[in-house]
């Protein structure tokens, strides 16, 4: 596989990292700790003072934003042949990063399992292909509904949907995640995975969910977070990560926007979307503000310096990756401190009870 940036950056790091390390310990010829200092040090400001700039050049655009304009983004892009469908949307990344796609359907899924077992009826909001709506219907044998602002991706939900005989109590509607139209309490569970984030207002679409909710019922959410590692091993970047899970004022802005890539202020697509990261502590109080008790906070999709080297290593076959990368995440998902520092935050919460 050829080298990508990103993993010339980790190497790099890693470097100047072991040297460090060494002459700390062994050698004591202090040299290599100074470079390797004043290199981490060169590459924190760099990355601080790249958020700041790309925020404040993002924020005309940010506020601006409409949902005529956050509709008609999502439908650019599902109209091309390589994003029509979530599997040629995954075979546009590298090899690494489509494994995490996948994750991404898995681990709602797994909490779908364990919270929405015993639900009567569950949304999918901001359902996008339908894929976990397809997969309450299918595996937990329960009503589900499915809403997405993108009506393309629906055709293709619907379509999916016809094509499975477990699929009969299953419905996809176009809406505003913001203004479901559905009664009050007309759900027992709630699931948005990855569709926060595309919210102008994030904490309607959390009011809408208490709303939607019976009483007692479930919200499970996942949703980019602002803490994850970017596989930096820059010692500054990652000690700011960890404090910043004690107080998230430590971390720099971030843009706020995504098209088909990352937001990049020297050369900026000609059309964006929302696309918030959330804190630890911002999804928080946004959640206990709203009328919700946490019962499950984590993260997943570590985004560690070993993972890049694997994919290189195993030339970007995807069955080894997932050998591999799977069982290390799931470790570092139990530890402590660590396990919030994925690239998506894991939140389960109950609505309370007025």
């Amino acid at each position: 596989m050829k080298l990508s940036r990103r993993l010339r950056k980790i190497m790099i790091e890693m470097a100047f990292l072991v040297g460090m390390i060494l002459d700390l310990v062994w050698w004591h010829v202090w040299y290599l700790t100074v470079l390797s200092s004043l290199y981490f040090i060169y590459d924190y400001i760099s990355y601080r003072r790249e958020a700041i700039l790309s925020f404040r050049a993002s924020r005309p655009v940010r506020e601006a934003m409409t949902l005529r304009d956050v509709k008609e983004i999502e439908n650019r892009y599902t109209s091309l042949e390589a994003f029509s469908v979530p599997e040629k949307r995954a075979m546009t990344r590298p090899p690494l990063d489509r494994y995490f796609y996948y994750v991404r359907y898995q681990r709602a899924q797994m909490l779908l399992d364990k919270y929405a077992s015993g639900a009567k009826r569950v949304l999918d909001l901001g359902c996008g292909f339908g894929l976990n709506t397809l997969y309450v219907c299918q595996n937990l044998e329960t009503a589900a509904t499915g809403v997405d602002l993108d009506h393309l991706k629906l055709i293709e939900a619907s379509r999916r949907a016809a094509d499975s005989p477990l699929c009969k109590e299953v419905a996809f509607v176009t809406g505003d995640a913001c203004h479901p139209p559905f009664k009050a309490s007309s759900f027992d569970c709630i699931l948005m995975a990855e569709a926060l984030e595309h919210l102008i207002r994030p904490e309607k679409g959390i009011a809408a969910c208490k709303d939607l909710l019976c009483d007692g019922g479930t919200l499970i959410l996942t949703t980019p977070s602002h803490h994850n590692l970017n596989y930096s091993s820059n010692p500054l970047i990652v000690l700011e990560k960890l404090l910043s899970l004690v107080w998230d004022g430590l971390l720099p802005p971030y843009h706020n926007l995504h098209a088909q890539s990352e937001y990049n202020r020297k050369n900026p697509e000609s059309r964006y979307g929302i696309h918030y990261h959330f804190s630890y502590q911002n999804l928080s109080t946004l959640l206990h503000s709203s009328g919700f008790k946490s019962i499950l906070k984590g993260s997943f999709e570590m985004e560690i310096p070993l993972f890049p080297i694997i994919e290189l290593l195993f030339r970007g076959e995807l069955d080894r990756i997932r050998k591999f990368v799977g069982p290390i995440e799931l470790v570092l998902a139990r530890l402590p401190l660590v396990k919030y520092l994925g690239q998506h935050l894991i939140w389960v919460a109950q609505k309370i009870v007025d």
